[in-house]
C-alpha cells in the first residue's frame, strides 16, 4: 500500500525533478563504469613511454651514478611518476573519490606506503640488473610499468579514492613478482650451463 502511495506522489511531482533524474543516473553510471580517462591509444602510448623511460633510467643510471644513487634516487623518481599519473588523471580528467585536503591526515600515510611499494617495484629488478647483470629484470620492469601505467589511467568504478592503488599493490603486483623470480632465476640457471657442451656443465 505504501509503495502505491509513493508511486502516486511521484506521478504528481514537479516535471523538473523528473528531468533531472536521467542526468543524475547517467552521472552515477559514468562513475561506476571503468574506462580510459582519454583515448585508449593515447593511454597505451603514455604507458609505453613511461615504461621505456623507466628502463632507460636504469640502464643510463647504472653507468653515470653509484648504486645507492641509482636505487634510492631513481626509485623515488619512479614512484613519484607513477603516483603523479594516478593523481593527475583524476585531478584533470575525473575527480578524487575523497577530499585531498580534508582527508590528508588519513590519506597521506597510506600514499607513503603505496609509494614505498611502487618504488620497490623499480628497485628490485634494477638491483638484480646491476648486481647480477641479468636482463630479464629489465624486460619485467618494462612490462610491469606499462601495466601499472594502463591501470592507473583508468577512471570510474572505484569504491574509494585509493582503490586502484590497493588493487595493484595487493592483488596484481604479487603475481608479477612471482614472474620476476621465475624468469630471473631461469636466466641465472642457464648461465651455469655451457650450452655448447651441456653434459660438462
Amino acid at each position: 500500500m505504501s509503495l502505491l502511495l509513493w508511486q502516486l506522489q511521484m506521478m504528481g511531482a514537479d516535471a523538473t525533478v523528473w528531468s533531472e533524474i536521467p542526468a543524475w543516473n547517467g552521472s552515477v553510471l559514468g562513475q561506476l563504469t571503468p574506462r580510459h580517462a582519454f583515448d585508449p591509444t593515447l593511454t597505451t602510448g603514455v604507458a609505453v613511454v613511461v615504461a621505456v623511460g623507466a628502463v632507460a633510467l636504469a640502464v643510463v643510471g647504472r653507468r653515470f651514478s653509484t648504486r645507492r644513487q641509482l636505487l634510492v634516487g631513481s626509485g623515488a623518481a619512479y614512484a613519484t611518476t607513477m603516483l603523479g599519473l594516478w593523481a593527475g588523471v583524476r585531478l584533470v580528467f575525473w575527480r578524487f573519490a575523497f577530499d585531498p585536503v580534508g582527508d590528508a591526515p588519513v590519506v597521506a600515510p597510506v600514499l607513503v606506503g603505496f609509494a614505498i611499494v611502487i618504488a620497490g617495484q623499480f628497485v628490485l629488478p634494477v638491483y638484480l640488473f646491476v648486481s647480477h647483470e641479468t636482463w630479464t629484470p629489465l624486460v619485467w620492469l618494462f612490462g610491469v610499468t606499462w601495466a601499472l601505467g594502463e591501470f592507473v589511467l583508468l577512471v570510474g568504478g572505484e569504491s574509494g579514492g585509493l582503490f586502484a592503488l590497493l588493487v595493484w599493490v595487493v592483488g596484481l603486483l604479487p603475481p608479477c613478482l612471482g614472474v620476476l623470480v621465475v624468469t630471473t632465476g631461469g636466466e641465472l640457471l642457464l648461465r651455469r650451463f655451457d650450452l655448447s657442451n651441456p653434459l660438462r656443465s
